[in-house]
């Protein structure tokens, strides 16, 4: 059962036993007080540089942080397989793969770029799916982190119209799913844009 309207594309919510503010009872009301938290948490990883490697903990950390006024299950890996994402039991696994990456991108001269690179990390944390929900806000700030710490410009996520259904949030899903089959041009171009 679908607790709040289901979004294209997004995670649909089946149990809120595990909400924390007793007050919300509709969509609009669940997103206004997730961006509060969301805010304080990106104010927190972006505030000043930050030369610390991205490791297992320090990504759920991060999901903490943005989730853990909302949901009880914030910072912790799912344990049940979903519509996207790869098996629960992979995640771990999945996750270290793209910490390596991250690691040999930071350590190694290479011709790939900082934005390619976020890129890449956004679409990959994506694919994973690793927390019940929130998946592609924590996404977007972990990429958002890597920039910030490589001394890059940081898009200005639309966030309201990526997380209703708007054509924003189509063309978003869209260049998501190109990268899925190993195109990042529209992932690439679409983050570019937001660029300011």
């Amino acid at each position: 059962m679908h607790f709040f309207e289901p979004v294209y594309g997004a995670t649909p919510i089946e149990d809120i036993s595990e909400l924390i503010p007793t007050h919300i009872s509709t969509r609009d009301e669940l997103n206004e007080w997730e961006a509060e938290n969301i805010l304080k948490a990106s104010k927190k990883y972006l505030s000043r540089k930050r030369h610390r490697s991205i490791n297992l903990e320090w990504i759920k950390n991060v999901h903490r942080d943005m989730f853990d006024g909302t949901w009880k299950w914030a910072g912790k890996f799912r344990k049940i397989n979903c519509i996207v994402g790869v098996d629960h039991h992979k995640i771990r696994e999945e996750l270290k793969k793209l910490v390596d990456d991250i690691n040999y991108w930071g350590n190694n001269d290479n011709s790939i770029g900082i934005l390619k690179q976020s890129v890449r990390i956004h679409h990959r944390l994506v694919k994973i799916h690793p927390f019940v929900n929130g998946n592609g806000r924590h996404a977007r700030l972990i990429a958002d982190v890597y920039l910030f710490n490589n001394e890059h410009e940081l898009p200005v996520w639309p966030e309201r119209t990526l997380i209703e259904r708007t054509d924003i949030r189509k063309k978003y899903i869209q260049a998501l799913q190109a990268a899925d089959k190993g195109d990042y041009d529209q992932l690439e171009s679409f983050t570019r844009k937001l660029i300011k």
